[in-house]
Order: C-alpha cells, then sequence, then structure tokens
C-alpha cells in the first residue's frame, strides 16, 4: 500500500521534477511512512491497474527492431513515460482532455516552445496510432489535438569568413580534420562518431555512413576534407578502428558531447557564435543549392527521405534576388 501512495503522488509531480529530484522525492517519502501502517479504504471507484507501460515496452521494441536509433528510442520513452504515468490510466480510457491538459502543464512548468510541444504531439499520435493498429484502442486520442504552429526558423549557415576564423582557430590536424569532415560530408553528428577507418573509400573519395533507420548512405570528400583527414589518421599511433578518437589514451571513439565540446572551443577560439555540428550540416546544404547542385541531389547527400526537409536549407539571399532581376530585366 505504501508503494502505491509513493506511486500515486510521484506520477502527479512527474511534469513538475527532473528525474534526479523525483528519486530524492521518492526517498524522502518512503523515509515519512516507514512508521506508520497503512491501509486503503474500500471504494467502489477504484482504478484498475495502468497497461500503458507494458504496451509502451513492445512498441519501443518494435521501433528498434525498425532500425530506429537509440537516441528516436530514448525520447519516445522519455515523453512518453512521463505522460502515461501523469494520466495513469488504461490506454483504452486515455483521451484528447488527458494529453490538452498534461501538455498544458508541461509547457507551463517547463517554459517549452510550440515547436516542442509539436514534437511531444507527434510522439504520442505514433504511439496511439500504433495500438489502433493493433486494435487495442478503437480511436485516436491525438486525431483531438490540432497541429501546434510554431514559426519555423531556419538556423543562419556559417558564412565563408566564419568558416575561414574556424579553421584558422584549430590547434592540431583532428580539429581541422572534424570542420573539414563535417562541411565537405554534411553528416549528422551521430553518423560521423560511428564512422571507422575502413568506411573511407580513400579512391573514389566517398565514405560510407549508417543513417537513420540503420540504411547506408554515400557522403563524399572534397580535397580539404581528405587531406586533413588523412595527415590525422597517419598522424595516430593507436589501434581503434574509429575515425575520430580522443586525445588521451586509451584514446576511445569521440562521443556526440565530445565532438561538440571541440567546436563549441573552436567557436569561441575564432570569435564565431554557435558553432556545432549540425550548423556545418546546414551550411554544406545551403551551399551546395546556391551554387547550383540540384535539390534532389542536395536531398540524396543529407539523406532526407522527403525532399520538404531539403527545402527549408533553400534560402534566398537579397544579393540573389537584385542579381537575377539585373539578369532578367536587363532589357
Amino acid at each position: 500500500m505504501k508503494d502505491e501512495i509513493v506511486m500515486a503522488v510521484l506520477r502527479e509531480m512527474t511534469p513538475l521534477l527532473s528525474q534526479e529530484q523525483l528519486d530524492t522525492l521518492k526517498e524522502v517519502i518512503r523515509a515519512q511512512l516507514s512508521g506508520y501502517e497503512v491501509q486503503k479504504r474500500e471504494t467502489s471507484l477504484m482504478r484498475t491497474d495502468q497497461n500503458g507501460m507494458n504496451y509502451l515496452q513492445v512498441f519501443l521494441e518494435s521501433f528498434r527492431h525498425n532500425g530506429k536509433s537509440e537516441g528516436t528510442i530514448e525520447q519516445y520513452r522519455f515523453h512518453l513515460s512521463r505522460m502515461l504515468s501523469y494520466v495513469g490510466k488504461n490506454v483504452q480510457e486515455i483521451e484528447d482532455d488527458d494529453l490538452i491538459d498534461y501538455m498544458h502543464k508541461y509547457k507551463q512548468i517547463r517554459k517549452v516552445s510550440g515547436r516542442y510541444l509539436n514534437s511531444m504531439r507527434l510522439v504520442f499520435n505514433s504511439f496511439f496510432r500504433w495500438l489502433q493498429r493493433r486494435k487495442i484502442i478503437m480511436r485516436n486520442p491525438v486525431d483531438g489535438l490540432e497541429p501546434i504552429k510554431y514559426r519555423q526558423m531556419v538556423r543562419k549557415p556559417l558564412s565563408p569568413e566564419e568558416m575561414e576564423k574556424i579553421r584558422c582557430a584549430c590547434r592540431d590536424e583532428r580539429e581541422l580534420a572534424i570542420v573539414e569532415f563535417l562541411y565537405s560530408s554534411a553528416v549528422r553528428v551521430s553518423e560521423m562518431i560511428q564512422l571507422n577507418r575502413d568506411d573511407i573509400k580513400w579512391d573514389s573519395h566517398d565514405v560510407i555512413v549508417l543513417a537513420k533507420g540503420n540504411k547506408e548512405r554515400i557522403v563524399y570528400l572534397n580535397a580539404r576534407a581528405r587531406i586533413h583527414l588523412k595527415r590525422y589518421l597517419d598522424s595516430r599511433t593507436d589501434s581503434n578502428p574509429a575515425v575520430f578518437v580522443s586525445h588521451k589514451s586509451p584514446h576511445e571513439r569521440l562521443t556526440r558531447s565530445g565532438v561538440e565540446y571541440i567546436l563549441r572551443e573552436l567557436g569561441k577560439a575564432a570569435g564565431v557564435k554557435n558553432v556545432y555540428p549540425h550548423r556545418f550540416r546546414h551550411t554544406s546544404a545551403s551551399d551546395l543549392l546556391r551554387l547550383g547542385m540540384p535539390i534532389e541531389q542536395v536531398q540524396e547527400v543529407l539523406g532526407h527521405v522527403k525532399i520538404e526537409t531539403t527545402r527549408i536549407y533553400s534560402t534566398v539571399t537579397i544579393e540573389q534576388v537584385r542579381a537575377s532581376h539585373r539578369k532578367y530585366m536587363a532589357a
């Protein structure tokens, strides 16, 4: 009975506290109840055991079977487990009002953006649509939620001057190799940290990366990337098959946070704000489109399933409009 009380309190506090705070709260409640005998009063309004967590485990296993990345799986687990704990109902009983209430309180407490909330809505929709396809629920409660509107912001790519400042700030061949590889290949950082030496095809100047959904994709190396990557790999004395490793022994494979830290420090040294891995991907895509590569080919380079995702990089500058106007209105 005490455990039921503890879980009920934690369920109510889930949207308000971090996991660390929840763990602390659980220990405090258990300590306070340790000296008491607790019995539940009989009532005809007893709630049946929640079944959502069981379905969630099966849902996430199906995600893993379909090749979703561990990062994506953990993101879904985070949002869905919190929602199910807060609502506290069997999945067959969850209604759109329950989700609206949860998202309203989540936004109120966490101060998240409309974009973030809409991502949550899509996570919920994926889960309930999966339940609906398996005849576990008759109606998807997310159907009652309107898409959350938000301003689509395209992050500004690095300018040629900023790229050169970052290159000049690099202290060794590893940093130069990271910068040039990210720009030339336009890979995601999750794809880059998985790379092994054998994935590089020096003769054809390309690299095989493992993309989302465990799909292989070929990306390409320009002259700068080839030179600095070769110099970096030739300078290493370790036997780690990973392309990018830490400087300190035992020279372990670089992690996402490790790459982010290196680029963040480079940005500070170069005097360039907001230097992070995905910005190089934005810059590469924007430059390829600006220089005339067909958008369908840029889509292949980036590994986008939908061309609409690639279109967000197709920014048009005032200078391009002015030049085109002069060209076509010359008469």
